[in-house]
């Protein structure tokens, strides 16, 4: 005849285990729930149904989420990035005697003309350089829907960093007029900036290395990157991070569907808490409701 099963500590074992789950219960729990695996009394879908009540419901691993700021946190059709470029351009002539059309070749290839000055060997005063060049008009402002998903990010599961390829005092400039710095940044939640990873642009590895440990993410597979940037996209999942593409069109043109090593792909910020719904405080059940 049948068994009839017995409830024990909130989950139901079969007559004949019961005493041995009792003991059991001053063992490790893994144990308990490897005993009942190979256990011949308890199989199919009960197996399988008293060995989920028995683990302990494991809390989720801290990840890392890092928000690029320039055409990221904001998209104005990329005219602030026009503006940094004609400043760039405009230094470049001003105080090193190169041209425009050079000061934009090395921005392409090193990630950032900064670089691009110092690999080719170019002088330079880097601290002059970067003050000067960010002082650029912003041309948008608060964005309401922006804070008000930032504002759900779950700080106390996972570390949230703005890591941007520029400076620091630009893009607080950036956050506070979007009107989201204080979700964002904290003493002791800083900016990741260009100082902050050693003068290297994101098209470099050390520097997704440094940002790692600068969140304090001891793997690569535990840090996602957000950003616009296809090269930035690129070095980030080479490092082994997860990527997310934001803007369905690159600054050039490119469709995004043409970006490999993008795991998502997201047309506005607005998206991410569809897609990483992990980083964010979950919604109230109905009974809290």
């Amino acid at each position: 005849s049948a068994r009839k099963p017995r409830t024990i500590q909130s989950f139901t074992v079969h007559r004949e285990l019961a005493p041995a789950v009792r003991s059991a219960f001053r063992c490790p729990q893994w144990m308990l729930a490897r005993a009942l695996l190979l256990s011949p009394l308890v199989a199919g879908t009960q197996r399988l149904l008293s060995t989920a009540m028995i683990l302990p419901q494991m809390a989720p691993p801290r990840r890392a989420l890092f928000l690029d700021c320039d055409d990221t946190l904001y998209h104005n059709d990329f005219r602030t990035a026009e503006l940094l470029t004609l400043s760039i351009g405009s230094y470049c002539v001003k105080h090193l005697g190169i041209s425009v059309e050079k000061s934009f070749q090395l921005y392409k290839e090193h990630g950032t003309c900064l670089k691009g000055l110092e690999a080719e060997g170019i002088p330079h005063d880097a601290a002059h350089f970067l003050d000067q060049v960010h002082m650029v008009d912003l041309d948008f402002g608060e964005d309401a829907h922006l804070r008000e998903i930032l504002g759900r990010l779950d700080h106390s599961a996972h570390e949230v960093r703005v890591f941007t390829a520029s400076v620091a005092s630009h893009a607080q400039r950036c956050l506070e007029r979007l009107g989201v710095h204080d979700l964002l940044v904290t003493p002791e939640r800083t900016i990741i900036d260009v100082h902050s990873v050693g003068m290297r642009s994101k098209h470099h590895a050390q520097a997704f290395s440094i940002a790692q440990a600068i969140a304090q993410q001891p793997e690569p597979s535990g840090c996602t990157l957000v950003d616009d940037n296809w090269t930035n996209i690129r070095a980030a999942k080479a490092a082994g991070w997860r990527t997310v593409l934001c803007g369905s069109v690159s600054r050039y043109g490119e469709a995004a569907s043409e970006l490999k090593e993008a795991d998502w792909v997201i047309s506005s910020i607005h998206e991410l808490e569809a897609i990483l719904p992990e980083f964010f405080v979950a919604p109230p059940g109905p009974a809290a409701q």
